[in-house]
């Protein structure tokens, strides 16, 4: 993935695709009594797209299968990241359950699995759109006398997680501090809580420099050579990895003026007494350079 094209369903991905990761954030938002009907040791990524009769393609956000605790049979759970109340979302939704339940029929079974919805919500302000399919009929009483329409969609909606709670979601937490955030929080007040986080529950890189990335590209109050500034200043173990994101800068031409911008942070470096070899490393700068900023 390129941290250069980082949108919000893009670090969610990031996260929500790694299957341990997952199960941590399942078995934080489930209730308890439906998490006993599946054997989460069986959780896996299943396939997030699916193209209709007149070759049109649809993707939900992210599709797990799960063998039921039971019996063993297959069921599925589809989380979808949702920024906006659509108007419509149930049937979307309804629409990929149907979809998932047609592809399962295709491998094979006679019967339907369960497909379990799940609305992952970003918005800072309430979700105020429809939960069940019910709701998104103009004639409810003749839709409801036809189907069982009436249970909702569960919601997880992170401005009504409070922050206390929300800090102790395992390696999802981050994620979720960051979309919470981003945009009601200038970076200086956010940035050291995604560090306290990276340190109470460790990352593998690669979700590391794609918060840092998304930060720096979604953030406020400070712009790109700020940024790495600050990290450098108030995270040092991270100041290989932010100046690895600037490298895709300079590589993708995204940046211009970045390798002046390297030069300050190095120039900086030096009059804090950082070893030279480690500048080298952290800024790929040549020795040259270095000694000329001497």
């Amino acid at each position: 993935m390129s941290y250069l094209s980082m949108p919000h369903d893009a670090l969610f991905k990031l996260f929500l695709m790694d299957v341990e990761i997952a199960k941590e954030f399942l078995q934080t938002h489930l209730p308890s009594p439906l998490q006993q009907q599946f054997d989460f040791n069986t959780l896996a990524l299943a396939p997030g797209a699916f193209v209709e009769d007149n070759l049109s393609q649809h993707y939900c956000d992210v599709v797990y299968s799960i063998r039921v605790a039971k019996d063993r049979g297959s069921a599925y759970i589809l989380l979808e990241h949702e920024s906006v109340a659509g108007k419509l979302t149930p049937f979307k939704l309804w629409r990929y359950q149907s979809a998932i339940m047609k592809q399962h029929l295709n491998q094979g079974d006679t019967l339907l699995p369960v497909v379990l919805p799940l609305i992952f919500y970003r918005g800072a302000a309430p979700y105020r759109g429809p939960l069940s399919l019910l709701e998104c009929f103009r004639h409810k009483a003749i839709a409801q006398e036809i189907f069982a329409l009436t249970k909702s969609i569960q919601l997880i909606a992170l401005s009504a997680i409070p922050d206390d709670v929300l800090m102790t979601h395992k390696r999802c937490a981050v994620m979720k501090l960051a979309q919470k955030y981003i945009y009601n929080w200038d970076l200086q007040q956010l940035v050291p809580k995604v560090f306290e986080l990276f340190e109470r529950y460790p990352l593998a890189i690669e979700k590391i420099r794609g918060v840092l990335y998304y930060l720096v590209k979604e953030g406020r109050g400070m712009d790109k050579q700020q940024f790495v500034q600050f990290v450098i200043n108030h995270a040092p173990h991270y100041q290989e990895d932010i100046m690895s994101i600037a490298q895709s800068w300079i590589d993708e031409g995204h940046q211009k003026g970045w390798q002046e911008a390297t030069l300050e942070i190095a120039r900086n470096m030096l009059v804090d007494g950082v070893a030279l070899d480690f500048i080298k490393q952290v800024t790929k700068l040549s020795d040259d350079k270095i000694l000329a900023l001497m």
